[in-house]
Order: C-alpha cells, then structure tokens, then sequence
C-alpha cells in the first residue's frame, strides 16, 4: 500500500511538472522588445562584421534603446546573421533570440556598391521601431554655468 501511494505521488509531481514547463513561446514583438544585446555574424567577405556593428552602434535609436554589441554569443539576446547569395548582389539577414531560436526578424538587401552593412543596419533599426515603437526623444545636455549671463549690447 505505501509503495503504490509513493508511486501516485511520483507520478502527480512529474504530471505537475511536465505542464509547468510547457509554457509559450513569446511573440516576436516581446523578444525584440525584452533585448538587450547583439551578436553579429557576417558569412560574406563582402562585408565585415565589424562594419554592421559600427553602422548599428551608429544608430542613435540603438543608443536610445540602451543596446549592446557583445564579442560572445553565448551572451547574446538576439544573433544578427548575413549572408551573400552567390553571384549576386543580394545580401540576406536573419536575427534570431538565441535563446528559443526564434526567427524575429529578416529582410534582404540589394546592393552593388560596398554600403551593405550601412543598409542593414537601417533596416534592422526600423523593423525594430515596429516592435518597439519609436525611442523616447533625448534632451540635448544644456548646462548652466552659474555667474554666465549673455546679454546683446
């Protein structure tokens, strides 16, 4: 009789359990909108990896939004990838949550000239104002110096 009851109760707990960790997947707009860091990875020699993150660093919505570029992947929220079709001009993006796998984002980009990380950067930015909404505007820092008095004559 003990046995049979610790072998209901082992049962009901890993029941219990089991539906506890199938919980959803967040949508697109709440993994977008809860990261924080990037991890960028270009798999074209046409353009470094190094130039997307200076073109999305550039971004003031990327500063706004308190966003990060992070050299580990491991700490990454969402990976940025780019790829170059072959024989083409066309570039093709993808940024992924790394934790659930996710596809939140891609696009291409059709470009001849060497400004391809300049244009996925921007393309990046505004599909994430979709998720975000635009970034609160920014005062400009304006200091008083106490004693500083400018009159016309």
């Amino acid at each position: 009789m003990f046995k049979r009851f610790i072998f209901f109760l082992l049962v009901t707990v890993s029941v219990i359990g089991f539906a506890q960790s199938s919980s959803r997947i967040p949508d697109n707009k709440e993994l977008v909108s809860r990261a924080r860091s990037f991890y960028v990875e270009s798999h074209t020699f046409l353009m470094k990896r190094e130039q997307l993150e200076s073109s999305l660093l550039g971004h003031p919505e990327f500063k706004a939004w308190d966003l990060q570029i992070t050299n580990r992947k491991d700490l990454a929220d969402l990976l940025v990838r780019v790829r170059r079709i072959p024989f083409t001009a066309i570039f093709t993006y993808a940024v992924t949550d790394r934790e659930t796998q996710t596809v939140v984002m891609s696009g291409e980009v059709h470009q001849i000239e060497g400004l391809v990380h300049a244009s996925v950067a921007r393309e990046i930015i505004d599909k994430m104002k979709k998720f975000r909404g635009a970034p609160p505007v920014q005062q400009q820092n304006t200091q008083t110096v106490p004693g500083d008095t400018k009159t016309s004559h």
